[in-house]
């Protein structure tokens, strides 16, 4: 007999599975016509990719950052003109 399981997620996933037939292993190896990634990165490169990730996030940060500061300026000066009128 299986026992209860302990929360709601577990219970879910208990049911969830309960029904599902087992998968064969041959269905479980990867598939010969899927692109593989045999390459193998240094820390050094993966780091160099990382930084290069990082450079673009800033740039992408810097950006919106300039576009939210015409925004807000833009804005401002609609409430100055509104209480002008």
């Amino acid at each position: 007999m299986i026992a209860p399981p302990r929360t709601l997620a577990a219970g879910v996933l208990l049911l969830a599975f309960a029904g599902a037939a087992p998968v064969p292993l041959a269905a479980q190896t990867p598939d010969a016509s899927l692109p593989q990634e045999t390459t193998v990165k240094t820390p050094a490169q993966a780091l160099a990719e990382v930084k290069a990730a990082n450079a673009r996030t800033l740039e992408q940060q810097a950006a919106l950052l300039k576009r939210l500061e015409e925004l807000k300026k833009q804005a401002d000066q609609l409430r100055i003109f509104s209480k002008r009128g």
